[in-house]
């Protein structure tokens, strides 16, 4: 499925190239989709110029490796056969990003603004660079992790989520056990954030959604959340305040979208010396009306966060493992291939009488 520009996607068949030194075929069963398959197939993202159309979206694939070259086989440790989660980022290994332990920041790779699979144009070598096909080429340069076997591949498409979870919730902010943590969105990352932090040991999870969002925050709950809060029916700071007594969390991971609210809450949820990490990409339309002084006064660290480093995505199959009961009942919707569009309808919530959070694409299905 190729998006041809905002909201354009179609059909399209592309042969496949030869596998060379370094490379391999991946034979896509599943790609999963989040909210930045919804801002790209809508076309808000900032670096989605004209000229990166045509591309195949997809950057949560999970898939079998149907052939590879022997200096990938050696480089990555996988063979034909094996399930693989890709990392999305191509990287150098040498600007000052991946020399920094930055390398999801690098840009150094390839002379095109975006060198991460699911964002590459066609016109950039072979062109299948996307989860939204039956197959992804693998480029020398791609990080990918071994899945075991006995995880669906369904299931397998949560490792992005889990990944920032583990690297939001709780390494960037250094979240210790005894902390009370303030979860402010409860879509696929911010319910991942929650897994996430009852694995690290955190027991006070505050997390926050609409009342729109009922099936979610009974998720959250179930999960290991110990308190909700129904933001348009509730003052998302007065309550906190009353469950932590008038002191404030210690940590709040902001992972809504669109809305600024939530950071300006965390900004008054959070105690003196507490951290904000932000993660929800903001409209550009709602910029955030903030008192600057509160962070002076408050000396609050605040932290912006984009995506992970290839240790998160391996620490999450990890983690996935260990919480499977859990993703799968995150996971509510396989979806063909084709119906693309119906998928990233449900996931934006606009089909009636729907609940979605995980969603599997699968093609050929």
């Amino acid at each position: 499925m190729v998006l041809r520009g905002p909201r354009q996607l179609e059909v399209m068949e592309l042969d496949v190239p030869p596998v060379r030194a370094g490379e391999a075929l991946l034979r896509v069963e599943a790609c999963g989709l989040c909210g930045s398959d919804i801002e790209q197939y809508e076309g808000h993202m900032a670096y989605q110029t004209p000229d990166a159309f045509p591309m195949i979206p997809g950057h949560e694939p999970v898939g079998i490796i149907e052939e590879i070259s022997p200096e990938a086989e050696r480089a990555w440790n996988v063979s034909a056969g094996d399930r693989i989660a890709l990392v999305p980022h191509l990287i150098c290994g040498r600007c000052e990003h991946c020399l920094r332990g930055q390398s999801h920041l690098c840009k150094g790779l390839l002379p095109i603004p975006r060198s991460q699979y699911g964002f590459m144009p066609l016109s950039y070598g072979h062109g299948l660079w996307g989860g939204y096909s039956e197959y992804i080429h693998l480029h020398p340069a791609s990080l990918v992790c071994k899945v075991p076997s006995e995880v669906p591949a369904r299931l397998a498409v949560m490792y992005q989520a889990l990944a920032a979870g583990l690297r939001w919730a709780v390494a960037v902010p250094r979240t210790g056990l005894s902390d009370t943590v303030l979860v402010l969105g409860c879509g696929q990352r911010g319910l991942a954030s929650v897994i996430a932090l009852r694995a690290a040991g955190v027991r006070k999870i505050i997390v926050t959604g609409l009342a729109k969002d009922a099936f979610k925050l009974e998720h959250a709950r179930r999960l290991g959340a110990s308190d909700i809060i129904v933001v348009d029916r509730e003052n998302t700071v007065d309550r906190v305040m009353e469950i932590t007594r008038g002191r404030g969390v210690d940590v709040a991971v902001d992972v809504a979208p669109q809305s600024s609210q939530p950071f300006l809450d965390a900004v008054e949820a959070v105690r003196t010396g507490g951290t904000i990490v932000v993660a929800g990409i903001k409209h550009p339309a709602a910029p955030a009306q903030l008192n600057l002084n509160r962070l002076l006064y408050k000396e609050i660290t605040v932290q912006g966060v984009f995506t992970q480093t290839a240790d998160f995505y391996r620490a999450a199959v990890d983690l996935l493992v260990r919480t499977l009961a859990d993703v799968e009942t995150l996971h509510t919707h396989d979806v063909a291939l084709n119906d693309v569009t119906y998928a990233l309808d449900l996931l934006s919530g606009s089909v009636p009488n729907s609940e979605a959070i995980s969603i599997a694409l699968h093609p050929g299905v």
